[in-house]
């Protein structure tokens, strides 16, 4: 059972992860588009993602998670599907966030090169850093606290995703701190805010802008001369009845 303190720790981690998302997520434009969430879990962040103003649809392969995200039904889709094999067409979405959560390099490899599929704007990567400091401590100190998920090196991710696809990649992350202070009672919570561009938080995330445009029907261009009719001589209103009445008078004996 969770202490107090712990509940605390995990209200305030998952505000800060809300603040990440948020903020990686701010130039993608909202109206009128679609997002899906790959790996939603128990539905944390649908609420937030549906309050931007996208269009939700949301996957968890856990059935007990998927009940639990199931309550944003009136706002997203949740299906059951595993993130390295989705039920959609290429570029269906114009925006995927994905969560790695399956350990090892060739299972996130094949879960961004399955969100890389279905996307045609954009994708986003969250996940827990192994390059971080926090990691880093937790490491030496013999692991004695459990870690919020599988960890990915942060450079090794980015790698993954250069080589998938070609597009503008950045990234930010969160919670610097150890562990410890993973909590707003603490003096030194406030090292744990977004960090643009830095990689040494426990959690990040890592977007790229693919730039797909649109497919547009163009329009021929015509590239002949054209002729220009030559001009006509102008003649002043009423002139031509007027001249056609003398003429008349004239031959009238």
């Amino acid at each position: 059972m969770d202490t107090p303190q712990s509940d605390t720790a995990g209200q305030f981690t998952l505000q800060m992860q809300k603040l990440l998302l948020q903020h990686c997520l701010g130039a993608w434009p909202r109206r009128g588009r679609t997002l899906l969430e790959v790996n939603c879990g128990q539905g944390d962040f649908l609420p937030l993602l549906w309050e931007c103003g996208f269009d939700m649809t949301a996957t968890e392969l856990n059935p007990d998670q998927r009940a639990s995200a199931g309550r944003m039904a009136d706002r997203a889709e949740v299906l059951a599907a595993a993130d390295d094999h989705l039920p959609f067409d290429d570029e269906e979405f114009d925006w995927v966030v994905l969560h790695l959560v399956s350990p090892g390099a060739d299972n996130a490899r094949r879960a961004i090169a399955e969100s890389l599929r279905v996307a045609s704007a954009g994708v986003a990567l969250t996940f827990w850093n192994a390059a971080s400091l926090p990691f880093l401590l937790h490491c030496l100190r013999g692991r004695k606290t459990a870690w919020p998920g599988p960890a990915f090196c942060w450079w090794q991710v980015w790698r993954m995703l250069r080589g998938l696809s070609a597009g503008s990649i950045s990234g930010a992350s969160v919670l610097a701190g150890p562990q410890s202070t993973w909590n707003a009672a603490c003096g030194l919570s406030r090292c744990n805010r977004v960090l643009p561009w830095l990689p040494m938080g426990a959690w990040g995330v890592i977007r790229i802008d693919l730039g797909k445009s649109r497919p547009v029907t163009p329009l021929p261009l015509r590239l002949e001369r054209r002729r220009m009719r030559r001009p006509e001589p102008a003649m002043e209103c009423g002139h031509k009845s007027q001249a056609k009445a003398v003429n008349t008078e004239r031959e009238t004996p």
